[in-house]
């Protein structure tokens, strides 16, 4: 039998993508799923992309052009952009390989199977930035705290950047995560499901506090004083 994978249609109707996954091997052959995986793989690229053209992330580059370095300044755009390139393949790669090899190993379930469910996710996600870039684009800059996140809410409770990194982290994307990892696994989980629940959220946790500790160190003075510059 086949099942015709519908991007829409999919997500909101998990019970039957959910069966089709765990019939893969025997009986069912998805449709469609392919093509899915490449646009959204092709807009995650052309995000970044649109994203270092526009300037966001190589403002230091600006010194450059002050400095009426142009050739410097050039050379250093075409590296960005190709920098940019390379971001936008590790944030899906991390996002659909690395998450699902990590649940998959919590779960017990097949990382095939969720490796598919994980488009869903990077759209999501992707959703959320591209709303964050109009926003920064119209209004001409940007900010370190996202006002989709409990980033904000969390300045008033603390001044601690640790504390307000991590709660930046948690988003709407965040929850809507959450929401889709749970629709398709509680689908093939027997027993816990609340315990599924537990860890499909402690892995947002951990990410979450994995990013607030990279985004408070200097990292740049580091590598700086590693390599000798």
């Amino acid at each position: 039998m086949d099942y015709q994978f519908r991007f829409w249609h999919s997500l909101f109707n998990p019970g039957k993508l959910a069966f089709a996954l765990d019939n893969e091997e025997q009986d069912y052959q998805i449709q469609g799923y392919q093509s899915r995986f490449f646009i959204i793989l092709g807009l995650t690229i052309l995000f970044f992309v649109i994203r270092e053209i526009w300037g966001m992330g190589s403002e230091n580059l600006t010194s450059l052009w002050a400095a009426n370095l142009e050739q410097e300044y050039i050379i250093s755009r075409y590296l960005s952009l190709f920098g940019a390139i390379i971001k936008g393949i590790l944030f899906f790669a991390f996002h659909y390989y690395f998450i699902s090899l990590c649940l998959s190993i919590l779960t017990d379930q097949s990382f095939k199977a969720i490796s598919k469910i994980q488009v869903f996710v990077i759209a999501s996600i992707l959703l959320e930035k591209l709303i964050l870039f109009i926003i920064f684009a119209l209004s001409g800059f940007t900010t370190p705290i996202s006002f989709l996140s409990l980033g904000p809410i969390s300045t008033y409770l603390t001044n601690d950047s640790f504390i307000i990194y991590f709660f930046n982290q948690l988003t709407i994307a965040t929850a809507a995560t959450i929401v889709i990892q749970y629709s398709f696994l509680s689908k093939w989980e027997e027993e816990s499901k609340g315990l599924l629940l537990t860890k499909i959220i402690a892995i947002q946790i951990f990410f979450a506090l994995v990013t607030a500790g990279i985004s408070v160190l200097p990292l740049y003075d580091y590598v700086t004083k590693v390599v000798g510059l």
